[in-house]
């Protein structure tokens, strides 16, 4: 099976010119993604929590913004602030929830680049 050409561009984004997408605790604005070119997707997500799921063929870098939280990854439990990075490689199960009466607003680079609509970007329950 052939697997479509993915084509890099450069490109510049602005989150003020994307509308944010409700998800099922909060929203997430889809900055730049895979089918807009360029070497990573760019979303900013803002929630309470997030359900413990993977990515198939997506590697994912949360960067936090604001709030304070956990990030649960493979198991393992980890305090998450403004300024923190957690790294949640491909196939690694994970899950985030804020700390009681606060959201998290991180921003997440995923690569490699991809749409969407790609069955490997969609996140699959463990």
């Amino acid at each position: 099976m052939s697997q479509k050409k993915v084509v890099k561009t450069p490109l510049v984004g602005y989150e003020q010119d994307t509308a944010a997408v409700d998800c099922p605790y909060g929203n997430v604005a889809r900055i730049v993604t895979g089918g807009a070119g360029g070497v990573a997707n760019v979303h900013r997500v803002t929630v309470s929590r997030g359900d413990a799921h993977f990515h198939e063929g997506y590697d994912e870098v949360y960067y936090v913004l604001e709030g304070n939280g956990l990030i649960v990854l493979d198991g393992s439990e980890h305090r998450l602030c403004p300024g923190a990075v957690a790294v949640v490689p491909r196939k690694m199960v994970h899950s985030i929830r804020a700390d009681r009466g606060e959201t998290l607003s991180f921003i997440i680079f995923g690569t490699p680049a991809m749409s969407v609509e790609d069955p490997r970007f969609l996140p699959r329950k463990p």
